[in-house]
């Protein structure tokens, strides 16, 4: 490096001659993107990069894919000035697929820099059972409780999960989402520049979904590739995903409500809602959905008795009707086919258990009420386990029907699953478990 000295008298003189010193013109168009790379996991690939070292001010970029094939806009994705990856995902397998990230700037767009990746086939997992211990890590189960299961993510407060093994959770900051691969691959950062809460949810394509810290909108990271979209304007109170992706939404309080549902061909409705023999909506307190279309709700009694009671409300139903058959200390959970209520012997009223002998009755989960999405009802006997406290407690529900739930107290505490044919129950490990998902 050296530098040029210029004196005072021959600056002068430069400018008595009008020999000024030669201005470049200002850039017309920014530089190529720096650090272009390609990340990709089967059938989905996230491109990333960097600002140009040089050239015009950016104010947007674009992201193309060739071959184009069933992607939207001519393959082409449109991005604001801040963004500095993009995701797309239902890559056939065995194409060879070229992305290409150009600047683009007031006036002109700059070079374009490409890279590759070849697509291979997804690999749906068999189903497994995630869970969240008690140092904050995520535990992943086979469905069956044939081990005591192996950690997948050391930090998973607020973590979702899709059908391939895949575990999501978000960063500490709640800025950015991180991915940990099936099979034990590194972790990856999927997206950035987000507004999250500690609260991520999926659907059974692998759509990712979260509350909006700043908005209070329910967002889309679609599977399928993209930006975050605005699902629903408003989380509401609870608000739940189906496994069909359909996103649901409670507003109201004890005297009156409405639900907003998006379904996953984009279609959204709202209904007001009649509580029926209820006469009140109690207050709210967990939503669940099925894969048809259908919502649970759990909403604590206005009253003393301190119930916590399992509503239905079917697809398109403005009424709801009781999920249950009888007040008990229980366990919800859902699945594709509908809702499962683990419930015990006998309840008693919250006052009952601040009495000098306590709340004197059998808490033994006797029966798992099985609710198909067409209202169908019948029950399963089971032994073995023994509720813990009251509350709106939820479980997880595979395809089979086993239940699966986590009992905080009481003389069986532990992680258990109810098989859906009834009979004992089996004990996973006797640590305590939250964020129950069986995907």
């Amino acid at each position: 490096m050296f530098k040029t000295v210029l004196t005072v008298a021959a600056a002068a003189a430069l400018v008595v001659t009008g020999a000024l010193p030669a201005t470049a013109a200002p850039a017309t168009r920014p530089g190529a993107p720096t650090s272009v790379r390609v990340v990709g996991t089967a059938d989905q690939a996230t491109v990333r990069w960097s600002l140009p070292a040089s050239g015009a001010k950016v104010v947007r970029w674009t992201v193309s894919v060739t071959p184009v094939e069933e992607h939207p806009d001519q393959g082409v994705d449109r991005l604001g000035a801040t963004a500095r990856w993009d995701r797309f995902g239902a890559l056939q397998a065995g194409t060879t697929y070229t992305f290409a990230v150009r600047a683009v700037g007031a006036k002109h767009p700059g070079p374009a820099v490409k890279v590759r990746y070849r697509a291979t086939a997804a690999q749906s997992e068999p189903q497994s059972l995630y869970a969240l211990d008690e140092a904050g890590a995520v535990v992943r189960f086979p469905t069956d409780g044939s081990d005591a299961g192996r950690t997948v993510a050391p930090h998973g407060t607020g973590f979702t999960a899709n059908d391939r093994g895949d575990v999501f959770e978000p960063s500490a900051d709640l800025k950015s989402i991180f991915m940990y691969p099936a099979g034990g691959r590194a972790r990856q950062v999927i997206a950035t520049g987000l507004h999250l809460t500690a609260d991520l949810r999926s659907d059974v394509a692998g759509n990712l979904y979260w509350e909006d810290s700043v908005s209070g909108a329910v967002m889309e990271l679609p599977a399928a590739g993209g930006m975050p979209v605005t699902v629903l304007p408003d989380a509401g109170l609870v608000w739940a995903v189906g496994r069909d992706g359909t996103v649901s939404a409670w507003v109201g309080d004890t005297s009156r409500a409405a639900v907003t549902s998006r379904t996953p061909t984009g279609e959204t409705t709202t209904r007001s809602l009649d509580h029926g023999a209820t006469g009140t909506f109690g207050y709210v307190r967990e939503m669940l959905a099925d894969g048809a279309g259908g919502l649970y709700v759990n909403w604590l009694s206005p009253g003393a008795a301190g119930a916590y009671s399992w509503q239905a409300l079917p697809a398109g139903a403005t009424t709801w009707t009781a999920a249950q058959p009888k007040l008990a200390f229980q366990y919800g959970a859902t699945n594709s086919d509908g809702f499962r209520l683990a419930q015990s012997a006998e309840w008693c009223p919250t006052p009952s258990e601040y009495r000098p002998h306590g709340c004197d009755v059998d808490r033994s989960i006797t029966t798992t009420v099985v609710r198909a999405a067409d209202g169908t009802t019948t029950t399963v006997p089971v032994t073995g386990v023994t509720a813990g406290t009251r509350g709106p407690e939820t479980g997880a529900a595979d395809e089979a029907g086993d239940v699966y739930l986590d009992v905080d107290s009481g003389p069986t505490p532990g992680l258990w699953r109810l098989p859906a044919d009834g009979g004992a129950a089996q004990q996973l490990v006797c640590a305590q478990f939250s964020r129950l998902l069986v995907i």
